[in-house]
């Protein structure tokens, strides 16, 4: 019998540190976030924009805390997806075997239906040369032929036995089949931390991707949320309009020639706001009655009934 030529291991892309660059792109972008978190917070500015809209009316109020929610809804959603990339797990080559078994393996035969899954479909059909081997079609495969060469190479064997490991027969007596199973140890050792390698990576970037897309879709909620607590706070107040007679003190500003000028005159608004109120002022301290539309630059205060 002939010794199998083992497989060349192809030269692929480095999983770990692909993995790795977004893991730490990742948590570039959660502390990122959660600066922003911390503004919102902490800095407490747009908490003072919703109190600084509040003389706008309840309207404004209402808009003011509903962009707060939405803005840091969004960033908590962006944390919640990248933290999910961060915790991507890293699975055993058992784990992933019975993933395998359960998704069409076809146990302990070869496989006749493609994998459902995202992940076994990926290891098994996509990358199935460079981490299985031509010769394999399921991942359960390299358990089931590392735990045979193991076996033959540390357990005591009886004389002429021999280990079928894929379509080859090894003599364990033999010692060119002993190399050549040794051989083969090592190269299964390689393959299956790549495998595991791979679906940690599989795993990390499809976890990323949907990163990528939550933030697309947050972008457009958060910068609305951002651009509406930047304009509510620009809003004139909202003035209260005069529906009932009301007894004021309206002080007179210094003017020559006017018997009125510098006095606090007592009077009724009539109309108006509060902040400018139509003002009628009876006849008093030397100054003739008068109704005073104008009032926007005068000193009017509000007294209260006794």
């Amino acid at each position: 019998m002939s010794n199998p030529d083992i497989e060349p291991l192809a030269v692929t892309a480095n999983d770990v540190s692909h993995a790795s660059d977004l893991r730490t792109a990742v948590r570039w972008l959660a502390g990122a976030s959660g600066t922003v978190v911390a503004v919102l917070l902490g800095g407490g500015v747009q908490l003072r924009s919703i109190a600084i809209v509040s003389d706008a009316g309840a309207w404004a109020i209402t808009l003011a805390a509903l962009g707060f929610m939405v803005a840091l809804g969004s960033v908590a959603w962006i944390l919640y997806k990248a933290a999910a990339v961060l915790a991507a797990p890293r699975r055993s080559i058992d784990e992933l075997a019975g993933l395998d078994r359960a998704d069409n393996g076809n146990f302990p035969n070869h496989r006749l239906e493609p994998p459902a899954s995202a992940l076994i479909t990926y290891i098994a059909v996509d990358r199935r040369t460079d981490l299985l081997g031509t010769s394999r079609d399921a991942i359960w495969q390299l358990t089931a032929d590392r735990t045979l060469t193991q076996r033959a190479l540390t357990i005591p064997s009886t004389a002429g036995e021999k280990i079928q490991i894929g379509t080859y027969e090894y003599n364990t007596d033999d010692p060119t089949d002993r190399d050549a199973l040794s051989n083969i140890a090592l190269d299964l050792e390689v393959r299956i931390q790549r495998v595991i390698d791979a679906a940690a990576s599989f795993e990390t970037r499809r976890r990323y991707g949907r990163l990528i897309s939550a933030m697309k879709w947050s972008s457009a909620p958060f910068a609305l949320s951002l651009l509406l607590l930047v304009w509510l706070p620009t809003l004139p107040p909202t003035r209260i309009a005069v529906k009932n007679p009301t007894n004021v003190r309206v002080v007179m500003p210094p003017a020559a020639n006017n018997p009125c000028a510098g006095k606090a005159l007592d009077g009724v608004a009539v109309g108006g706001t509060l902040d400018a109120p139509v003002v009628v002022l009876p006849s008093q301290a030397g100054c003739p009655a008068k109704k005073l539309t104008n009032t926007d630059e005068l000193v009017v205060i509000p007294q209260v009934s006794k």
